[in-house]
């Protein structure tokens, strides 16, 4: 039975990391898009993207309200809320304008970012903390 836990972890790692869905640059979608793997958007999304993997916004993509994924690349542009469960990363020719919720994030040179931004506690961060916490109780004590 462990066995096929770890094996079924691989293929859906594997699963999330493949880019399965490609919005070409002459597409336009309105409303929500949800995806359980990877996603490249090279075309026009207005609405709500939720990714189970990470999102990849090329050079001419571009986004407009929300996006959550696993990691997010961007290349081209998003206007509103971007939630990220470990990275963001904007490339040189990327813009993000909104807010950002991630534990990473990434601004190449000439990357653009306006907005806010909150970064998420790591987990080494908050066991870190504890640790502190603790000694510093051992010397009240």
């Amino acid at each position: 039975m462990l066995v096929r836990a770890m094996f079924s972890n691989k293929k859906n790692e594997k699963q999330l990391s493949e880019i399965s869905t490609v919005i070409g640059e002459e597409t336009k979608i309105e409303g929500k898009v949800n995806v359980e793997s990877s996603i490249r958007i090279d075309g026009k999304i207005f609405g709500e993207v939720i990714c189970s993997g990470d999102v990849t916004i090329g050079k001419d993509g571009y986004v407009e309200n929300s996006l959550k994924a696993r990691n997010v690349f961007i290349a081209g542009k998003v206007h509103g809320a971007v939630e990220a469960e470990d990275k963001i990363q904007i490339l040189a020719t990327g813009s993000l304008v909104g807010s950002a919720v991630m534990k990473t994030i990434i601004i190449e040179e000439n990357g653009h970012f306006q907005g806010e931004s909150v970064m998420k506690q790591q987990d080494s961060v908050k066991q870190i903390s504890n640790v502190e916490k603790a000694l510093d109780d051992e010397k009240t004590s």
